[in-house]
């Protein structure tokens, strides 16, 4: 089991469980408390993040890509959120 990592955004808890080999992502959960429309897609976007590099500027525009190709809105978490509680749950395990 991935450990997991919470990231408090402005409305709500990002909670990330996150799998690395060579500094990309091997697997990804994303969950929480926060709201995402529409509700279906967090799953999409756990899959779009697959074999990205964890680097802050790469990670940030494969979810802004994704966010505005799916039409997603997540009142109360910014997209940048979403990219700091990921690196978050990089930096809790150690790089692999």
């Amino acid at each position: 089991m991935m450990p997991e990592v919470a990231y408090k955004a402005e409305k709500g808890l990002i909670r990330v469980n996150l799998k690395v080999k060579a500094g990309k992502i091997e697997a990804l959960t994303i969950s929480g408390d926060f709201f995402m429309y529409p509700e279906d897609k967090l799953w999409e976007l756990e899959d779009s993040l697959i074999g990205v590099n964890l680097e802050k500027a790469e990670l940030l525009a494969n979810i802004r890509s994704f966010f505005s190709s799916n039409k997603v809105r997540t009142p109360g978490v910014k997209l940048e959120d979403f990219v700091m509680a990921i690196l978050k749950a990089a930096e809790s395990k150690g790089s692999s």
